[in-house]
C-alpha cells in the first residue's frame, strides 16, 4: 500500500483571451476559465492508478482563492480520497510560497505519504518552482519529467524514467520522495456527470493560510507590471524570379526589419 500526496493548481483555460487589468497592470481576472493544470491531471491520474493496483490513500492539496475547490471536486469525482485547501485571497505571484504552505501543512497536520506527485510545471507562470521548492523543505528525493514510473512495493523504492531532450533516463530512489508528471505518463480519466454531482455536494475541509504561519514569508520574487506582446505585423510574400526575390528579400532585411 502507498500513501500518496497530489498537489493541484488551478490555471486559465488555455483557450483564455488575456487582458490586462490597466489599474493594477495585472492580468483581468474577472473573464478567466480555470481549470485544473493538465500537468497535475497526469499527477492526479497516476496517483489514482498506484492506489488501484497496490491499494492505498490519494490525498489532494492545494493552495489558493475560494475558486479553487472546484479543481477539488473534480479531484474528488475522479477518485481520490480526500481533499484539502489551503485558503489564502492573495494572488500569490511567486511558487514557493505555495510550497511553504503546503509544506507547513503536511507538517502540522502530520501527514504520512510514501510519495508526493506534481505537475512538471504550471502552464500559467511556467517556472516549474513549486515542487523543488516542496521537496527541499521535506528534505526528500526529487526527481522530475517522469513519463513512467515502476513501483518496488517490497523494498520501497521507486523506477522514475523521465523525458530529457536527447533520450530517457532512468532513476532509481527510496521512499518517500516527490516526482513531477509529465505528458506521456498516461491518460488522464474524466469523471462522469453523476460522479461529479456526487462530488459537488461534498465539504471540502478549509485551513486559512495564516493559521499556518503568522506571517506568510517574502521571498525575492516581484511582478510589478505585465504587458500582453505586441501584434505580429502581417507577413509578405514575395514573387518573382529567384534573383529579384533574393534582391527585395535583402533590402527588406536591411531596410524594415534593420538585422542587416
Amino acid at each position: 500500500m502507498f500513501n500518496i500526496i497530489v498537489c493541484v493548481k488551478q490555471v486559465p483555460s488555455t483557450e483564455t483571451k488575456f487582458k490586462i487589468d490597466s489599474q493594477t497592470s495585472l492580468v483581468d481576472l474577472k473573464e478567466i476559465e480555470w481549470v485544473i493544470n493538465p500537468y497535475d491531471e497526469y499527477a492526479l491520474e497516476e496517483g489514482l492508478r498506484i492506489k488501484e493496483k497496490y491499494g492505498g490513500k490519494v490525498t489532494v492539496i492545494s493552495v489558493g482563492e475560494e475558486r479553487i475547490k472546484t479543481a477539488l471536486k473534480t479531484a474528488l469525482a475522479m477518485g481520490v480520497d480526500e481533499v484539502f485547501h489551503i485558503k489564502t485571497e492573495d494572488r500569490l505571484l511567486d511558487s514557493q510560497t505555495p510550497a511553504y504552505l503546503t509544506y507547513q501543512f503536511i507538517i502540522k497536520e502530520n501527514l504520512n505519504f510514501d510519495l508526493i506527485l506534481c505537475g512538471i510545471k504550471g502552464i500559467d507562470y511556467d517556472q516549474g518552482v513549486f515542487p523543488i521548492s516542496l521537496a527541499t523543505l521535506l528534505k526528500i528525493p526529487f526527481v522530475t519529467t517522469a513519463i513512467k514510473i515502476e513501483l518496488d512495493s517490497e523494498n520501497r523504492k521507486v523506477k522514475i524514467f523521465s523525458e530529457l531532450e536527447n533520450g530517457t533516463e532512468i532513476s532509481e530512489t527510496s521512499l518517500p520522495c516527490l516526482i513531477t508528471c509529465q505528458k506521456g505518463l498516461n491518460e488522464p480519466r474524466y469523471p462522469s456527470l453523476r460522479l461529479m454531482m456526487q462530488a459537488s455536494k461534498k465539504p471540502i475541509p478549509t485551513i486559512e493560510g495564516r493559521e499556518l504561519i503568522s506571517e506568510t514569508p517574502k521571498f525575492n520574487f516581484q511582478i510589478n507590471k505585465m504587458f500582453l506582446p505586441p501584434p505580429r505585423k502581417a507577413g509578405k510574400i514575395l514573387e518573382g524570379e529567384p534573383q529579384e526575390v533574393v534582391k527585395e528579400l535583402v533590402r527588406l532585411l536591411r531596410e524594415e526589419a534593420k538585422v542587416l
